[in-house]
């Protein structure tokens, strides 16, 4: 082997090394690698250069060259250090990592919460245990994503991710969405995140009245369901606090205005009422005796079983619906925050 060809091939696998020890983010980007790359043995050879004292550099120079950039671990580590200390996590990756806390936790609320609807359904449910279960289920899922997610931002920082490393590697996407943002511009949307004040007050103002209605009408005095269907008053009662419940929610949704975490900190306690509603109409489903027994009376030649079981499948469904609604307002209200609202100049302006 000739002595180019032995200190090309020394090159090549220092720089090998060095990029086994490079970061991630680093790695993903082709051409900042290869600049990179190609830049390091430029240096090395001109160091080579310099150390043969003007004469061609055999693998002797070379080798001393090397040695003088440092340890590929040292070389690599220079890309590490980017970002602003603060705690373990660089102060750049902290929007996104409370950010994915918040996803996260609400993720594990709805889960939590949508099975204790379904177990309360049960015949025989234990209502406290069945809570409880799912509080100390929610709070220990909490506790593990928190975990788990501070682990892998402290890695990221570590290995000194910054935010716009992700942006380059959804290029594609970004793009995508940047098209639309221009048809948005062009058509600007004036609908909100949330409903208005006056939407959810309206909510609040029904969710006090029927329910207070459920709650406080003696159901028990009417002889047919004293008769025929004695669990329904009960049921009822349950469903009325539910809608107070979600009435008081929505209430102070309309009195706390644009506040974005506030929103979302009721928009999640907005999940709980509406398992409580999931859990109340898969017992229609699962306990015939509340009221499946007075409807086959009322109407011994119906299908009462499949009607009753097709109602709370599609009524179960637009709550399932409806508590991923509320996640996907608590993702926008994060992403988006509260959209301002548009002037008469600006529409002026934005019509021409």
């Amino acid at each position: 082997m000739s002595n180019q060809n032995e200190s090309k091939e020394l090159i090549e696998a220092f720089k090998e090394e060095v990029k086994k020890k490079l970061p991630i983010w680093l790695k993903t980007q082709v051409t900042e690698l290869k600049d990179f790359l190609d830049e390091l043995e430029d240096h090395i050879w001109d160091k080579a250069t310099e150390l043969a004292e003007g004469k061609e550099p055999d693998i002797v120079h070379v080798r001393e060259a090397i040695k003088s950039m440092g340890t590929p671990r040292q070389i690599a580590k220079e890309f590490r250090t980017r970002g602003t200390p603060k705690f373990y996590i660089t102060e750049e990756l902290w929007p996104p990592y409370y950010k994915s806390l918040i996803f996260a936790c609400v993720f594990i609320l709805f889960v939590n919460m949508l099975t204790m609807g379904i177990k309360l359904a049960q015949p025989g449910a234990v209502v406290g245990s069945i809570v409880g279960q799912a509080f100390e289920g929610t709070f220990a899922g909490f506790a593990y994503a928190i975990v788990g997610i501070t682990l892998v931002f402290v890695q990221l920082s570590y290995h000194g991710f910054l935010p716009e490393d992700f942006k380059k590697l959804t290029e594609v996407q970004d793009k995508k969405k940047e098209k639309t943002r221009e048809k948005r511009k062009r058509t600007p949307r004036t609908r909100s995140v949330i409903p208005s004040t006056g939407s959810y007050l309206f909510e609040g103002i029904m969710g006090f009245v029927m329910g207070g209605v459920l709650g406080l009408y003696p159901f028990g005095d009417i002889n047919f369901l004293a008769e025929h269907m004695p669990a329904l008053p009960g049921w009822l009662k349950y469903v009325g606090l539910v809608m107070i419940v979600s009435g008081v929610i929505r209430f102070s949704q309309a009195l706390i205005g644009k506040h974005v975490r506030l929103q979302q900190l009721f928009l999640s306690l907005g999940i709980i009422p509406m398992c409580f509603n999931l859990a109340l109409l898969l017992q229609l489903h699962f306990n015939e005796y509340i009221i499946r027994k007075g409807f086959i009376y009322l109407f011994p030649t119906a299908d009462v079983y499949t009607i009753i079981y097709a109602l709370v499948i599609v009524f179960s469904i637009l709550s399932v619906v409806g508590m991923l609604g509320e996640i996907r307002k608590i993702a926008q209200l994060e992403l988006k925050g509260f959209e301002p609202k548009e002037t008469k100049f600006e529409k002026l302006m934005n019509n021409h």
